[in-house]
């Protein structure tokens, strides 16, 4: 692990200071908080999309052509998925929702870490792992269901129990719109946000890359931590290129640290 700079522990400090007097700060988190548990960047050197190509495997019209190419990818990369457990980083978001620092977290991941590590309102923009839905009846399957099912049949890809048509997991697929219900939430929060604090994600994704400007336009403040630049670097308050893991733990201690100094509760 890099020594952290004095610069870094220097930026901490005025993060934590920012969030305290916020009144409505929220997160943003992408692929960055959840390579640090194993999960490898989609879009990243090495990722899911350099091995399998987006437009056969990963694109709705190609899965309703032929759903068996998109399971012969799943089967090889849901274990790791489905294996994966949250980290720190995790860890002091929930935390910082505890204290009622961060008001809510809006998620490009579709890995529930967020939810594992113990937050509760979570908006993921792109879908869920571990929900699956029938492209015929609409009807609702759980991962555990999937599992036993793939197990007990060997049929790849799974078909509904009621209809026999193909399931597919509640992930966003290339192609496909984002869920209306989440991506309208995520968008208002961005407006009300007076702190949006940016996790793990390079920002070049859209619509999930405009969520950051809604803040902006409304004088909002952002942070950003991220192992590299993103486009908005320079418009955002905070910047920080270290370990997620290392930094919101620090993050959270400064701020429990400032909140004990002053005996002051959150309401």
């Amino acid at each position: 692990m890099k020594l952290l700079k004095l610069v870094d522990r220097e930026k901490i400090k005025n993060i934590a200071t920012l969030l305290i007097k916020s009144k409505n700060a929220i997160a943003l988190t992408g692929a960055g908080i959840s390579t640090e548990s194993g999960i490898p960047d989609f879009r990243g050197e090495g990722g899911i999309w350099e091995k399998y190509q987006a437009d056969i495997y990963g694109n709705i019209q190609s899965f309703l052509k032929d759903p068996s190419k998109f399971w012969e990818m799943a089967k090889k990369v849901a274990p790791m998925l489905f294996s994966a457990k949250p980290n720190k980083g995790h860890v002091a978001l929930a935390e910082l929702e505890k204290l009622k620092i961060i008001k809510a977290i809006i998620t490009q991941n579709i890995d529930e870490l967020h939810q594992k590590a113990g937050s509760v309102l979570v908006y993921e923009i792109h879908g869920n792992i571990n929900r699956f839905n029938c492209l015929g009846c609409r009807g609702s399957y759980t991962k555990d269901e999937i599992v036993r099912k793939l197990k007990k049949d060997h049929e790849y890809p799974p078909l509904c129990e009621v209809c026999s048509a193909p399931l597919k997991p509640s992930v966003v697929l290339f192609g496909e719109c984002l869920p209306t219900f989440e991506l309208y939430q995520s968008q208002a929060l961005a407006q009300k946000a007076d702190v949006m604090l940016i996790v793990g994600s390079s920002l070049s994704v859209a619509p999930s890359c405009d969520l950051p400007l809604y803040t902006l336009k409304q004088d909002g403040k952002l942070i950003i931590i991220n192992d590299k630049s993103t486009e908005l670097d320079e418009k955002a308050e905070i910047v920080i290129k270290n370990k997620i893991g290392v930094i919101l733990p620090l993050i959270l201690e400064e701020i429990k640290m400032i909140l004990d100094e002053k005996n002051v509760g959150i309401d």
